[in-house]
């Protein structure tokens, strides 16, 4: 298929690039070394230092992702080998589902190598891992990747220039890392004239919350995790927790973000006039 061509192609420029193995080593430096940290000064079990990796995941996946994908086809279309792509049996279509399955190919690898580096770290401090755990932590966080890497492809594919695109991953990064927690606060102050404190809130205020990707992946993590369920954002919510602060919801959110932006960047990409 012409989609796994692209991927392929996409991914082996990757790799000969060295990008992978870049990646790769960042990963491995803020997992293993959160984890090695982290047990000097907190006393921690398997289990919770397991669950500790969604801490330094949340914020180097992004970053990595977007780094990554933020080109996929804006670099192309910029210096015009978009043009030679288009010309194989390629649709518009194709070469966007490839660039996105090359590029979660290269930042779920990454991710791969570091949970395993991780893992050597683990075994070496506590002596035993749920197999079970890490696993199903090591594909929710490929899914959290995954949707990163969505979103810089779908705003590659509606961008024309190198500059505009690292612009708005730069946008986006920060919007989900700093200033998406303010939002449901100035909701909160308009609505109630106050700003939140530390007691129960509205259960819509943990739902705009939820709907950043990064906190969607942490609640997604409850699921393995009970006691971080326990005390995720349904242990904060007045009365009793809709169904949407249930930590399933997290894989719904991750799900809808993976689709989306590169639904709409293809939208986009399939109207503009490349010549």
């Amino acid at each position: 298929m012409s989609i796994l061509v692209v991927a392929r192609k996409d991914f082996e420029d990757a790799v000969r690039s060295k990008t992978l193995w870049a990646i790769t080593a960042l990963f491995v430096l803020f997992t293993s070394g959160t984890v090695y940290a982290l047990n000097q000064v907190m006393e921690l079990n398997n289990t919770s230092a397991l669950q500790m990796l969604t801490l330094p995941a949340g914020l180097i996946i992004p970053i990595t992702a977007l780094v990554a994908a933020y080109l996929a086809i804006a670099g192309e279309r910029e210096s015009g080998s978009i043009k030679l792509l288009l010309g194989l049996p390629h649709t518009r279509l194709e070469v966007l589902l490839g660039k996105l399955l090359g590029r979660t190919a290269v930042v779920t690898v990454a991710i791969g190598g570091a949970f395993v580096v991780t893992a050597g770290v683990l075994a070496a401090l506590y002596g035993t891992v749920s197999l079970t755990d890490y696993l199903s932590l090591l594909l929710l966080t490929a899914l959290f990747g995954a949707v990163f890497v969505s979103i810089a492809v779908g705003i590659s594919a509606a961008t024309a220039t190198r500059a505009r695109a690292m612009a708005a991953a730069v946008g986006v990064f920060v919007t989900f890392q700093i200033l998406w927690d303010y939002v449901p606060m100035g909701i909160y102050y308009l609505v109630e004239g106050a700003i939140p404190g530390g007691g129960p809130l509205p259960a819509w205020y943990f739902l705009v919350l939820t709907l950043n990707p990064k906190n969607a992946y942490t609640s997604a993590s409850g699921l393995f995790f009970p006691k971080a369920q326990a005390t995720s954002f349904a242990a904060r919510v007045i009365g009793d927790p809709p169904f949407y602060l249930d930590a399933w919801f997290g894989l719904v959110v991750l799900a809808l973000w993976f689709v989306l932006p590169a639904a709409l960047g293809y939208l986009r990409f399939q109207r503009v006039d490349l010549g």
